[in-house]
């Protein structure tokens, strides 16, 4: 109650979101190319970021006390809590898009099994794909306000149109149909071959190139890895 309580918003989620995305670097990469293969380390990576998880939500939170006004408190804050919890399933949709273009196959159970170094090489590359659209979000801070005095600011000088509260609805729609077609779809194995369901195709399989393949070291290693 008495620390943090002036600190710029804007700094606190860029501090704690470097932060939790350099300590899941640390432990996926250690446990991807076999460095450190144990469930207990690996499961460790929870401890470390309880408290800058802690600090994200009560920063939101604060978000959401500033922008809403009287009689509107529970409006606003179902539209910011469903906006933020929509981003884990929408991004997983699309990752379910963009990970079938990865040679070997993510989706495989065999590939998990045999371990080798061309697919360690294709599951970190896949994370560094998921790590690198983390720091690409951290752009969107700038239209986040500094602090409570700032969000008031805003809402007594910037003009309010019935056309964004349309715009942020049909927005929040489509992404909620969208993630929920492709995630429903990827779970069924009559539709989880889809490409539009992340699978590679329920007829024929693809014979164009890979973007992204690691083909050339084929040699096994002894231990399983864990799915990304």
């Amino acid at each position: 109650k008495k620390r943090f309580l002036n600190s710029s918003w804007r700094m606190m989620l860029l501090f704690t979101m470097v932060f939790l995305l350099c300590v899941d670097a640390f432990f996926v990469t250690l446990t991807i190319f076999g460095i450190v293969r144990n469930q207990y380390f690996y499961l460790g990576e929870t401890v470390l970021v309880e408290v800058p998880q802690a600090a994200n939500f009560v920063v939101s939170t604060f978000v959401i006390v500033e922008m809403a006004d009287h009689g509107n408190e529970g409006l606003v804050y179902g539209l910011m809590t469903t906006a933020g919890n929509l981003g884990s399933p929408f991004a997983r949709a699309i990752g379910n898009q963009i990970y079938r273009l990865f040679e070997p196959s993510l989706s495989k159970a065999d590939n998990y099994i045999e371990d080798t170094p061309a697919f360690r090489r294709t599951v970190f590359y896949s994370f560094v794909l998921s790590y690198g659209f983390g720091f690409l979000s951290l752009a969107t801070l700038y239209f986040l306000p500094r602090q409570k005095a700032e969000a008031q600011k805003r809402k007594t000088t910037w003009s309010r149109r019935p056309i964004y509260g349309y715009v942020t609805i049909a927005m929040l729609s489509a992404a909620f149909i969208y993630s929920l077609t492709v995630n429903f779809m990827s779970m069924f194995p009559s539709t989880m071959c889809l490409e539009f369901a992340g699978g590679d195709g329920c007829d024929i399989a693809s014979t164009k190139p890979p973007l992204f393949s690691n083909s050339s070291d084929s040699s096994n290693a002894s231990s399983a890895m864990l799915p990304p």
